[in-house]
């Protein structure tokens, strides 16, 4: 099982035609990905925050909201994944196919996206962009169904 989580996420951090085939991936791959992104994020979280706030209460409230907003940005990708299949190839890839694409696809985005938050703020529009083409760079690499021209 940790290979298997180890293997998405190496295949999730450089964007190619070999990460589309993460849209299969098992079901423990693509959330054993997000929990590993979630405590990634609350540690550098609180390394740079150093909160006053009691520690392990601290660490549980902040690793649950980011892993809470987490998914609500994957939810909100998958449905950007699906309409950017239907436009470009014709062909709509199903929410259980663009939903492990879409973590696999936004591990690395992420974590670039919060780490321009803390340096400046005003960067993480620069994050969103990076973000998108990120996601949007390997389904341009999806085959296309060949129409079959009309005998006359």
């Amino acid at each position: 099982m940790l290979s298997t989580i180890f293997t998405f996420l190496r295949t999730s951090l450089v964007p190619s035609k070999r990460t589309l085939r993460l849209r299969l991936a098992p079901l423990h791959a693509y959330m054993g990905a997000t929990l590993v992104l979630t405590l990634l994020i609350t540690v550098l979280d609180f390394v740079v925050i150093r909160p006053d706030f009691f520690i392990p209460m601290w660490l549980f409230l902040h690793g649950f909201a980011i892993f809470f907003f987490y998914l609500l940005w994957v939810a909100i990708m998958a449905l950007y994944v699906q309409l950017f299949t239907k436009v470009y190839s014709k062909n709509m890839w199903a929410y259980r196919q663009a939903w492990p694409y879409t973590v696999s696809m936004t591990f690395v985005p992420t974590i670039l996206l919060v780490t321009l938050y803390h340096m400046n703020p005003s960067l993480i529009s620069i994050g969103f962009i990076i973000g998108l083409g990120y996601i949007t760079y390997p389904l341009t690499k999806v085959p296309q169904k060949k129409q079959r021209q009309a005998s006359s």
